[in-house]
C-alpha cells in the first residue's frame, strides 16, 4: 500500500491499451488488497502501478436491512462526465491516509464510461455514495487526492496528522 507522501500518488496514470492476463491478475490483486484493508475502493497507483484502473466494492442492503459486501467492480480507463450541479458534503476516508477522515464536497451524480475485464466498454450513471466512491478513485488515477478537495479549514485541521503520516512513509 502506498501512503501520503509517496510521489506516485501525485502522478497521472497511463491508459491501458488492452486487457491482458496481467491486467486481469492486477485487478484480482487489487480487489484482494482492498478487501484485506477493509476498503471500498482502490486505485492502481495506491499499490504502486501507474495504470488507469480502479476497483470498488460497495455494501448493499439486504431486504432485512442488513448490510453485506456488494460485488467487486473493475473500471479500466474510466472517463467521467456530466457531473450534477447539485453537490453534497460527506465524510471521506482513504486507504492511503489511514485514520484521516474529512468532509469533501462532490457532485451528487456522475456519468462514467469505462472498460471491464472482458474489454467491453460500459457506461452508467451513478448517484449518491456510489458516485462519490467512483469520483474519489478516479481522482487517484489523475494524481488528485481527496485532501485537495476539502476546505481550507479542514485542511488546516488535519495538517498535523498529514505531517505525521509523511514522516512514516518509506519509498521503495
Amino acid at each position: 500500500m502506498r501512503y501520503y507522501g509517496d510521489p506516485i500518488l501525485r502522478k497521472q496514470a497511463a491508459k491501458i491499451k488492452e486487457v491482458t492476463p496481467e491486467i486481469r491478475q492486477l485487478a484480482q490483486d487489487m480487489i484482494e488488497t482492498m478487501d484485506a484493508y477493509k476498503g471500498i475502493g482502490l486505485a492502481a497507483n495506491q499499490i504502486g502501478k501507474l495504470l488507469r484502473i480502479f476497483v470498488i466494492r460497495i455494501e448493499e442492503m439486504k431486504e432485512d436491512g442488513e448490510f453485506v459486501p456488494g460485488e467487486a467492480k473493475v473500471y479500466i480507463n474510466p472517463r467521467l462526465s456530466h457531473p450534477a450541479k447539485e453537490t453534497n458534503s460527506f465524510l471521506e476516508g482513504c486507504l492511503s491516509f489511514p485514520g484521516i477522515h474529512i468532509e469533501v464536497n462532490r457532485p451528487n451524480r456522475i456519468l462514467v464510461e469505462a472498460m471491464n475485464l472482458e474489454g467491453r466498454v460500459f457506461s452508467e450513471e451513478l448517484d449518491g455514495f456510489n458516485a462519490r466512491v467512483v469520483m474519489h478513485e478516479n481522482d487517484h488515477i489523475n494524481g488528485t487526492l481527496y485532501i485537495d478537495r476539502c476546505s481550507k479549514e479542514e485542511r488546516k485541521r488535519i495538517e498535523p496528522k498529514l505531517r505525521e503520516l509523511k514522516k512514516r512513509v518509506v519509498i521503495d
